[in-house]
């Protein structure tokens, strides 16, 4: 472990990134200058999510490809189909205690007080306490699909690599109560994944864990915006929880295309999952 007050978060290129992926598994191709990943069977987008690509690189990668989406650079907006709504946080150089509202700031000194913020940089805290973390997570939010323990801990080393990203735990009397995963490619940082257990949310870790991220992509220098996810307007609490802590959904103008069938498919049947797609409701 390492006092969260000393880190910095490396920044990675996206060659670093798609090595990375290639070694957990994650099916990666090189189209046009830019790395794609297969999100779902058929379904592609470029590997450093929002990085905004030219109209001549968001193009179909692939011939096998039901559908795609990819973020445009402003030059070429108008050439958009969609858009990508995420929660970015683009003031990071100047974002502290009085970037939140007056309850935030009480619950994030509650946080202090009943728990510990630090940096793994091992993954034995994680092989000895994680999984237990993991499950109580997965059951209440219903966001990541739960695996046995052997699997967890079987991809613990990849998934955990501190080569290409950090990995903050909160530790409420000494032990495991959540942990959040992230990493940086150019100027961009992602909040990657975040775990915390049921009995731990009255902690208020999950601010602590978001906002000494923010501090240590603040530390880099080098950080313009953090991204923390697909706007699910479905689950409120979640977004006025990030909005709260300065994440506000954007809209970023994108190219997306999709197998007309498939597309009113998902329209149909899963309406919020296709507004996540396109940004269209």
């Amino acid at each position: 472990m390492r006092d969260i007050s000393e880190v910095v978060l490396p920044i990675i290129t996206e060659t670093d990134l798609a090595n990375w992926h290639r070694s957990i598994g994650t099916k990666v191709i090189y189209h046009r200058d830019r790395y794609w990943r297969e999100t779902a069977f058929g379904f592609w987008e470029p590997l450093h999510w929002i990085a905004r690509l030219t109209a001549v690189q968001a193009t179909r990668p692939s011939i096998l490809c039901w559908g795609f989406r990819a973020a445009l650079c402003e030059d070429d907006a108008a050439a958009a189909t969609g858009s990508l709504p995420v929660h970015v946080l683009t003031d990071v150089a100047n974002y502290d205690l009085q970037s939140l509202g007056s309850n935030r700031r009480n619950h994030l000194r509650r946080c202090y007080k009943r728990s510990q913020i630090v940096q793994l940089t091992g993954i034995e805290l994680l092989q000895n306490q994680g999984y237990e973390v993991f499950v109580s997570s997965s059951k209440r939010t219903a966001y990541a699909k739960l695996m046995s323990k052997e699997e967890y801990l079987t991809n613990l080393p990849a998934d955990m690599n501190p080569k290409y990203q950090l990995v903050i735990a909160g530790l409420i009397d000494g032990k495991l109560g959540g942990y959040v995963r992230g990493f940086a490619v150019g100027k961009t940082a992602y909040i990657n994944d975040v775990k915390i257990a049921t009995e731990a949310y009255s902690s208020y870790i999950g601010i602590g864990l978001a906002f000494e991220f923010v501090q240590v992509c603040r530390r880099s220098g080098k950080i313009d915006e953090v991204v923390y996810g697909l706007h699910s307007r479905e689950d409120s609490a979640l977004c006025v929880f990030k909005e709260g802590m300065g994440f506000p959904p954007q809209h970023i103008p994108s190219r997306v295309e999709i197998n007309p069938l498939a597309g009113k498919l998902i329209e149909w049947r899963y309406p919020d999952k296709y507004y996540r797609l396109t940004g269209k409701s």
